[in-house]
């Protein structure tokens, strides 16, 4: 059973997945690249490209959104009418964010509305039913049969995999609860200007929770009580397994500071004295296998094959771990037959069959080389944590944020003040960044910041009474000190 941990009282949002006391994955939200897909808004058309056959579509954003033709519900009805027949400059419609804006390209979207549970997904212009393939034969037959009869008008639906072992009653209650959902942001888009956002899918306390079966879920720590009680609503099934936890850090197997390093280092140090090195560029990810420290007790090919068995498990944890997406190359150790390759490629499927992002695996090639993919659904961490990929040195705006978590250790601490060194350049985004309110709301003591130099970021320097504080600070410029 997967034990999932919600930070949400700092600026910094984090989602994280522990089983069997290993960190599985990290999912981090910040408001400096905070994503906007699932979204739904009540936007407008401005302009409709006959060439293209897309509309540019308002949203309320700094960018147009793009909505191709192929994602208007009507085009699924009649793919040969062309857009300028389903919509008109001018209109009003729901559209929902498939892709992020980026660089000068508005947001991805379509018209094809989803609303997503934990075992159904509702569509309100779907005028379709459709069911896991990973579901059996009669399991299959039985919900598509009951939902055809279920859905009306252009309603539809989609069954997922976690559905599995429950009663029709079970899953039907969810598709109602989603459908009653839609009627109030119906409701809601009518008293709205447009554009409007009418739904936040948010990425840790919806999407986060979303990807993982309830079956296999044994606890949900919540830092937040507010947070808390919103997924016991919005998720009944799995109300009985979430707990309030204030000081969540206190429960996870290794600090958040550990948790990132771990994240961003290339070099990772796999069981048996096996070595991976992760390369991440823009077009590919190459990760390169070497023996390091490896031994075994039998022939050299028999070790060559355990080392890259024991690689491919830690291979799998460390993509998923990393969200590296697009295209990845495995450069394993050479291995003689095909019979060991297969070997392989089976350990590797079976690890990554426990990711809930898609993945292919193409085999490998006439070099070597193992060719896979990974569903790009985000950026990777490295491009969120690093300065640069590949080089393991934590961005400024990171720092800012582990020193966020940082103060938040002091929660519940009898010490009167903190008094901390920073660097100029992380004071000036923790200004701009945190969320300072909040903050302050959930620490008792005064906090000093020590603008200097002399730190490479930031650093606890005293933690103590008021009067001890007063008297150290007294030795620096007054124009070096912000109290908080």
């Amino acid at each position: 059973m997967k034990s999932i941990y919600i930070q949400t009282v700092t600026t910094e949002r984090l989602g994280i997945i522990v089983e069997n006391q290993t960190v599985e994955e990290l999912v981090i939200d910040r408001p400096t690249a905070s994503t906007q897909v699932g979204n739904i808004y009540l936007a407008k058309v401005v302009k409709i490209e006959k060439g293209l056959q897309a509309a540019f579509v308002d949203i309320g954003h700094a960018k147009l959104g793009f909505l191709q033709k192929n994602e208007l519900p009507q085009s699924k009805v009649d793919k040969t009418i062309g857009i300028e027949s389903i919509i008109t400059e001018g209109q009003h419609l729901f559209v929902q964010i498939q892709k992020d804006a980026y660089g000068d390209k508005g947001a991805r979207l379509s018209a094809n509305i989803t609303l997503p549970g934990m075992d159904i997904v509702y569509l309100p212009y779907g005028n379709y039913v459709a069911v896991s393939k990973k579901l059996g034969d009669e399991d299959r037959h039985s919900l598509r049969h009951h939902f055809k009869h279920l859905i009306t008008e252009r309603e539809g639906a989609i069954i997922r995999t976690s559905a599995k072992g429950k009663t029709l009653s079970d899953v039907e209650n969810q598709y109602k609860q989603l459908r009653d959902q839609w009627q109030t942001l119906m409701r809601i888009a009518k008293s709205s200007k447009v554009p409007a956002c009418i739904y936040n899918d948010d990425p840790i306390l919806d999407r986060f929770i979303r990807k993982f079966n309830p079956a296999t879920i044994g606890a949900i720590y919540v830092s937040d009580v507010n947070d808390a009680n919103r997924i016991r609503e919005q998720f009944p099934i799995v109300s009985s397994v979430v707990k309030w936890v204030k000081k969540i850090e206190d429960l996870l197997p290794k600090t958040i500071d550990q948790i990132m390093d771990d994240v961003s280092n290339p070099i990772v140090k796999a069981s048996g004295g096996v070595e991976l090195q992760i390369e991440q560029t823009e077009a590919l990810t190459v990760v390169d296998v070497n023996t390091a420290g490896y031994t075994g007790k039998t022939n050299k090919e028999e070790t060559i094959l355990k080392a890259n068995r024991s690689a491919a498990i830690a291979i799998a944890q460390q993509i998923r771990l990393r969200n590296i997406a697009g295209i990845i190359i495995i450069d394993f150790i050479s291995m003689k037959t095909q019979q060991q390759k297969d070997e392989v490629i089976a350990v590797l499927k079976k690890e990554l069959f426990k990711d809930p992002v898609r993945t292919e695996i193409y085999g490998f090639t006439a070099l070597g080389l193992l060719e896979m993919t990974r569903k790009r659904e985000s950026p990777a961490l490295a491009e969120l944590l690093l300065d640069q990929v590949n080089k393991p040195k934590l961005s400024t705006t990171t720092s800012t944020f582990l020193l966020e978590h940082e103060l938040m250790r002091y929660q519940d601490q009898d010490a009167e003040a903190l008094l901390i060194d920073v660097h100029p350049s992380i004071y000036k985004q923790f200004k701009e960044n945190i969320n300072q309110e909040k903050l302050k709301n959930a620490l008792s003591q005064a906090i000093y910041l020590h603008k200097t130099n002399g730190v490479q970021s930031y650093h606890v320097k005293l933690v103590g009474s008021t009067s001890l504080i007063t008297e150290q600070i007294a030795t620096y410029p007054p124009n070096n000190i912000d109290k908080l």
